[in-house]
């Protein structure tokens, strides 16, 4: 199976600059990616209805951050935003899912419906939002059919919220894309939490989350996420993720039984 990969724009934010989109779209095109995720702060949101004539790639989502002071951003990229019709949605009005939270769902639904729109809750450690049990919740509580949720195995694990099956199994009603990265626990990580790796990297062992996925019949996008920690050379990342990719889903169609972990013995 040649599941649909993307790759989350973050990775072209480097330290020394942004990469034009014309690059960014030429490496992940070249590279065998379906996709991408945009940032909502790029300079190149308008031009996402020219990125599948020019590059045959998707814009599967917008990533969104959403803080008190940024009503009217929000609500803006929500009533203007062409070409695509996802948005990962982070929320960080506080130390934990605020009211401020809540009315800004209730601004955005209305939209969400009048636009066809979806937003796909984004769990984010160190954000007010950050667990995927708070994300059922919010879920549960406005019980809307465009409010969803994204899987974000970096945070997840960053999180240290374990439990992975019954996780997948408590968000599998609202879940609609999976996000992935090699990751090790550590201070010099993003937060002070967990390092942002390509796929081939870290101790987040990606094959089982796939395994787990697989047994449960999803069928949705997969997003890599990247960050200006990785360093080194953007394109030489985003080959490594896609091969390690590609690689673990081969071994997962010829070896299943292999994503079946036994208890840990410690």
């Amino acid at each position: 199976m040649n599941r649909t990969l993307h790759h989350m724009d973050f990775i072209f934010q480097t330290t020394l600059g942004t990469y034009p989109l014309a690059a960014q779209c030429e490496m992940l095109a070249e590279l065998g990616y379906q996709g991408m995720t945009m940032s909502a702060w790029s300079k190149d949101l308008k031009s996402i209805p020219q990125v599948k004539p020019a590059w045959g790639l998707d814009v599967g989502a917008v990533y969104l951050i959403y803080r008190k002071g940024l009503e009217a951003f929000v609500i803006n990229v929500f009533e203007t935003l062409e070409g695509c019709s996802t948005i990962e949605l982070a929320l960080h009005s506080g130390d934990d899912v605020t009211n401020f939270d809540r009315r800004m769902l209730e601004r955005l639904l209305p939209i969400c419906e009048r636009r066809g729109l979806e937003i796909n809750l984004y769990p984010h450690a160190r954000y007010g939002l950050q667990t995927t049990t708070q994300a059922v919740a919010l879920c549960k509580e406005f019980n809307h059919p465009r409010l969803n949720i994204v899987f974000n195995g970096y945070h997840w694990y960053a999180m240290e919220e374990k439990a992975l099956e019954q996780r997948l199994d408590a968000l599998w009603p609202w879940l609609k894309q999976v996000n992935i990265a090699g990751t090790r626990r550590s201070p010099l990580g993003w937060g002070g939490l967990a390092t942002i790796e390509p796929l081939d990297e870290g101790e987040m062992d990606n094959f089982v989350l796939l395994g787990a996925l697989e047994r449960r019949g999803f069928a949705g996008r997969f997003s890599v996420l990247g960050w200006e920690s990785m360093g080194g050379d953007v394109y030489g990342n985003l080959r490594r993720s896609v091969t390690a990719f590609r690689s673990m889903e081969q071994r997962l169609a010829a070896h299943p039984e292999w994503a079946v972990l036994a208890d840990a013995p410690y």
